[in-house]
């Protein structure tokens, strides 16, 4: 089986933690220097802290982001509502009058946040010298429009910044990330020189056997037939990679679990002197050099 350094830095924490304990019984024996468990838990604790503050990073950005969404949709409302009070002065349509509010080409009202910041500039300079396009009442003014540009203005810079200090942690993660991957390739490649490939060390290290094979499939399409009164006959279509299948049984109201009876190399396998008028429970797992599946659907049969 292959062993793969990830790519993830979220996915080597894991990978390095498993190899932490093989290193530290076998360090010496595969030719790593002898302090090298401790640099790696150095490593793994220093990567798990930019991991941690990268995520970290990313939760401020996203309630930036929400909140500039806030503070746009507020100077929405705000030009939307000061456009509807002057359409009865200055008309339905676009015309050169309405450059003075601020609006270029057409009375739609800006979607992007630079457009919004523009268009509350202008409207804010325009309703100081005319008012009477606003109304104090309804807080439709040159102040509030201001404000609402000072707070669209703070909330750019806001995600600005939080976007400059997420992708420092980014970077600060990935140099963490790339000092892991290599500690994990030196271990990977001692291991290598010492282990044979099936040598049961490797699990110690949290690394597949190079020579195991991927663990088989569950078995499927598995058969069970009544033979005479006390026997049944299971059968099942070959498994991919399975070196063997076991057998394993339930006789209802004698046995608390499932338990193995036996292995078969063949397609089949026969079960002989069960208990009669009982109901017999049975299924298979695939068994190789690297492994052993999950139990297949289990098949019932009752004996006479």
């Amino acid at each position: 089986m292959e062993n793969k350094i990830s790519s993830s830095a979220a996915q080597l924490l894991p990978q390095i933690a498993e190899a932490i304990p093989g290193v530290t019984t076998h360090a010496v024996a595969v030719g790593l220097p002898a302090d090298m468990a401790t640099t790696m838990t150095t490593q793994e604790a220093a990567l798990q802290t930019a991991h941690n503050q990268f995520l970290d990073k990313i939760t401020e950005l996203k309630a930036s982001h929400a909140a500039k969404r806030v503070a746009l949709k507020a100077g929405q409302t705000l030009v939307t509502l000061i456009r509807e009070t002057a359409k009865p002065t200055l008309g339905h349509k676009y015309s050169q009058e309405w450059a003075a509010f601020g609006f270029v080409g057409s009375l739609q009202v800006p979607r992007s946040a630079s457009g919004m910041v523009s268009i509350l500039g202008t409207l804010a300079g325009h309703l100081e010298t005319h008012p009477q396009f606003g109304s104090d009442d309804l807080n439709l003014n040159a102040a509030k429009t201001g404000v609402l540009r000072t707070n669209l203005m703070a909330a750019i810079t806001a995600v600005n910044v939080k976007k400059s200090e997420a992708r420092q942690k980014f970077d600060d993660r990935a140099e963490k990330a790339a000092a892991v991957r290599l500690r994990l390739r030196e271990v990977l490649s001692a291991l290598r020189l010492k282990f044979g490939p099936l040598d049961g060390r490797w699990s110690e290290f949290g690394f597949n056997k190079p020579g195991a094979l991927p663990i088989p499939p569950v078995p499927e399409g598995v058969t069970a037939v009544l033979i005479g009164t006390n026997a049944i006959s299971i059968k099942w279509p070959a498994v991919a990679r399975a070196e063997h299948c076991r057998i394993w049984i339930r006789v209802i109201g004698v046995d608390t679990e499932l338990r193995s009876v036996g292995i078969s190399s063949d397609l089949d396998f026969l079960l002989e002197q069960l208990p009669g008028n009982s109901q017999v429970e049975i299924a298979l797992s695939a068994v190789n050099n690297g492994g052993e599946s999950g139990k297949s659907a289990v098949v019932v049969v009752e004996t006479l």
